[in-house]
């Protein structure tokens, strides 16, 4: 089983698959909460190097970047870890726990991250 979490809303636990990435986590959760209508994501994606990231969930969007700060943004945390690949390009172990934290953007925490990359490809 594989944990999904958006933190301050559901959670559930979909089955694991041999080969399954973050985006066929991310699914299966959607999938599995569909008849609650308790769950709703979008994804874009950032180029071959980035792939896939998550931009809303529930109706939260990452923040716009302009002159205007906090940024906000949806973090992709594997087992406690921010994930420095998109979801797409994050394999999934049996037992895993995947979190998803809408996060304010530090140009000094997130810079080597896959965030300091989404934001950096978002301000070009």
């Amino acid at each position: 089983m594989v944990t999904v979490t958006i933190t301050g809303g559901p959670s559930v636990q979909v089955p694991w698959q041999a080969n399954m990435n973050g985006q066929a986590a991310i699914e299966a959760a959607y999938n599995a909460l569909s008849a609650q209508k308790s769950f709703t994501f979008l994804l874009q994606y950032y180029g071959s190097q980035l792939g896939y990231l998550v931009d809303m969930i529930n109706g939260t969007y990452d923040s716009f970047v302009s002159t205007y700060e906090p940024y906000f943004f949806w973090d992709f945390i594997v087992n406690g870890i921010s994930s420095d690949t998109g979801i797409d390009n994050t394999w999934i172990n049996d037992g895993d726990v995947i979190t998803f934290t809408y996060t304010t953007y530090n140009a000094e925490t997130h810079a080597a991250t896959t965030l300091g990359q989404k934001f950096a490809a978002k301000s070009a």
